[in-house]
This record gives C-alpha cells, structure tokens and sequence, in this order.
C-alpha cells in the first residue's frame, strides 16, 4: 500500500513537472517526461490539459503510443482528442487501437467524417461491418478480434496455427470452436490445448455447451451474463449462432460503470453524459430543465400547505416541525427507490414480483416509521409539553414513512411498465410525493386536532 501510495506521488509530480514545462513552451522535455507514464496516467494528463497546452503535443506523440492513450481516454476527453485530429491521422491511428475502440469513436464524429476516416484506415473492412449496432448492444461492444478454431483440427493443428498466425486477441484464455459454416460449436481453454495430447482432435477437447450474446442484445444483459457465470469474455452470435466477435470483460467493467452512473444521474436528474469536463453551458440547460420541474413539482407541496393556513396560524409551533416530517419521508422513499432502481437494472426483480417487494417495503417501512414516530412525539412532548401535537408528529411521519416506501416501489416499477428508465428523476418525484403527502398527514391530523393543540 506503501509502495502504491508513493507511485501516485511520483506520477503526480511528473504531470505536474510535465505541465510547467507545457506552460514554458517546453514541448519536448514535456513529452520526455509523459512517456515515462503509464498510458492509463498519459491518457489521465490528457484529459485535463486546456486546449492551449494539448493541441501543440498531440502531434509530437508517436502513433503507437497516442492509439494507447486514446484506449484509456475517458468519453468526452476522447472526443475533444479526436475532433482534434485530421482524417488523414486519425484513419491510421484507430487501425492501431482495438476495434471495438475505434467503432465507438467513429460513431461519435458523424457520418460524413465517419466515412472520410474510414478510407483512410488500412483495417476498414474489419472494422465497418461492427458499425452497424448500436454503441449499447452486444454489437456495440463486440471486438472481431478473437481466436476461431476448426472442430476437425487436432491439437497440433490448432498449436500450429497460432504459432503461425501471432493472432493479436484481446484474449487467449478462450478459443472458440466453429463448423465450416462459421457457427459457433465449443470453446476450449488454452490451458486444455497446451496439455492436451498433440493428436486429440478439437471437437473432443471442448466444450459445446458455450453462453453466449445476441448481436442486438442490450449491454446490460451482457454484463449480467458475465457477472453471472464469471466469465473473462463473451461469445457473440447471429440468430444462425455464427460467431461474429466477443465481449471482453474490460468492456464489461466500463459498462457496469457506465449503467451505475447513469442511473445515479437520473435519479438526481442528471444527464448521463455529465461529467466535470463538460462545458458549463452544456452542464446548465438540462440540470436548469429539472430544477424547473421541480419547481413546478414544489408547488404542489406549497399548495398543500397554503390548504391549511388557518391550522397553521393558530398553531405556529406546526411549522417548526413540518421539515422534519416530510425530510424523513423523503430520506425514507430515496432509500427505497435506490434499492428497486438497483434491483431492476440487474435483473434481480422482475414487474410480477411487484407485490411481494411491497409487502416486504411496507414492512419495513411501518417498522421504521413506528421506531421513528414515537421518538419523534417523545422529542416534541418534551420540547412543547403538548401531547396532542405530539401525538400528531408521531402519527403523519408514520403515515409518511409508509407512503415513502409505497411511492418508493410504485414510480420506478411504473416507469419500467411504460417502457422508461426507473431511474429517470425518481428521487425528484418521490421527494415531491413524500413532502405533499407529508404536509397533507401532519397538518390534516393537526387539523382535526387543533383545538386539543392550540
């Protein structure tokens, strides 16, 4: 740990060094002092250059090790590098990067530049045909680069081939088996090939039962499937089951990563592409978007409040505990949501299991709200001395805390049933539901007691 904690010193004091010499107009000490990185920390000092120190360098770093730092670069840092680069470098440099990278930066610069920097690439007839899916599907994440094996060779055959060919996978540890029509028959294990006896034949070393992935399936699926059964990579098939490329489980990981963000996003109501790289202007307009919702949303909260005016006016000491009742009841319905958001994203719960979740929320949630509402009465009893208000408190943020979970299971499972994401601003409405909710239990309550609390 030690030893780690000290890299990352030194690979900070070298981005630093490596800036102040940038800012000197010091470029080749600069790209000196980058190269003794490793890409992932290249690719990290890249990234979070302004455009002033970064286009000067991108041209001084040899192909081969630009092609690797675009491999680490995040997304939108990725994007800003490449709408930096000519067609006519950027063609060469993706045939360098693995092609599951290079689809994923061709889809990003449109179809007119797409096509230009397609000309341009030597791998281009390996590479258009991946074009054509979606960048989160199976296909989107496929490589073509993987290693395919006769069913009729031996293993000497088999050996002999890839000491032949020097095939460039991303992985070796599976070699997958077709037919003479190109579909998918086993997989066997390079350990199973090395030690295997030279004349046993292919078709009896592996195993035919293989997992695999639609073309089309979503990416999430995927990453289900190699969580599931603790696979490094994934075979991808047609409908026929021809074997059309893999995904490999550095893809999976930035998938995972991916999905995570992208639902914490939304349920802030975020948008999933936000990053503290992007620009200012494009960061305001959507979070302005939901922000304004909400505040059409907490009218209704306000609205509800405004009904009882004259319950308020009489008991003053109402509003002090108003943010309490409708804080928890929010707090309480964002754990819920979080927890089914999850649940749904990994496949773990489906919409039939719908009432046995809400049995099991309202459970807790009444549990809670017990626990919590009786502290809460004990705490105003003994600040106001009233055991009619305290009776009130405790009641709504029980009947809030119950309606917290409810609300909690219902809105995201509802978004799954029209076909939206659960995850879409889910903590926005279920906060807006608990606080008008939660002002309608407590100051109605108040309300029909008031002349026992006034």
């Amino acid at each position: 740990m030690a030893d780690d904690a000290a890299d990352r010193d030194d690979g900070d004091t070298t981005r630093e060094e490596a800036q102040r010499l940038l800012e000197d107009g010091d470029l080749d000490g600069a790209l000196a002092l980058v190269a003794t990185l490793h890409p992932a920390d290249q690719a990290d000092f890249i990234a979070q250059l302004d455009a002033s120190l970064r286009d000067p360098l991108l041209p001084r770093i040899p192909q081969e090790a630009l092609a690797e730092i675009i491999e680490f670069l995040k997304e939108e840092p990725r994007e800003t590098v490449v709408d930096a680069l000519a067609p006519e470098t950027l063609g060469p440099l993706l045939d360098r990067v693995d092609p599951d990278v290079a689809v994923d930066i061709l889809h990003s610069i449109g179809a007119e530049r797409s096509q230009a920097v397609l000309a341009r690439m030597a791998s281009a007839a390996e590479v258009a045909p991946l074009l054509a899916y979606e960048d989160e599907t199976a296909g989107g994440r496929m490589t073509s680069d993987y290693i395919a094996l006769q069913r009729d060779w031996t293993v000497d055959q088999a050996l002999a081939y890839l000491r032949r060919t020097h095939p460039g996978a991303e992985q070796i540890f599976y070699l997958y088996v077709i037919d003479d029509q190109g579909r998918l028959a086993g997989v066997v294990s390079l350990r199973h090939l090395v030690v295997a006896p030279p004349e046993t034949r292919i078709v009896d070393l592996m195993t035919p039962e293989v997992v695999t992935v639609q073309a089309g399936e979503d990416q999430e699926e995927v990453a289900r499937r190699v969580q599931r059964y603790n696979f490094i990579a994934l075979p991808v098939v047609d409908e026929e089951r021809r074997l059309m490329g893999v995904v490999t489980v550095d893809d999976v990981i930035d998938v995972v990563e991916e999905e995570a963000t992208e639902d914490m996003f939304r349920m802030a109501g975020l948008v999933e592409d936000e990053s503290l790289q992007r620009p200012v202007v494009r960061s305001i307009v959507p979070r302005l978007a939901w922000l304004l919702i909400a505040l059409v949303l907490g009218f209704a909260a306000a609205g509800m409040v405004s009904a009882f005016e004259g319950t308020i006016a009489r008991v003053a000491a109402l509003a002090v505990f108003m943010p309490v009742i409708s804080g928890l009841g929010g707090n309480t319905g964002v754990q819920t949501i979080t927890l089914i958001v999850r649940s749904l994203a990994l496949g773990e719960v489906e919409l039939r299991d719908m009432r046995r979740i809400l049995q099991r929320e309202l459970v807790i949630g009444v549990t809670n709200g017990l626990v919590i509402g009786l502290v809460l009465a004990l705490a105003v009893f003994a600040w106001k001395g009233n055991t009619a208000l305290s009776v009130v408190a405790g009641l709504a943020m029980l009947a809030n805390m119950a309606t917290a979970v409810t609300v909690g299971v219902l809105v995201p499972i509802t978004l799954r049933t029209v076909r939206l994401d659960p995850a879409l601003a889910s903590g926005v409405l279920v906060t807006t539901f608990t606080d008008v909710l939660g002002f309608f239990f407590f100051l109605g309550l108040a309300t029909l007691m008031v002349d026992r609390i006034a």
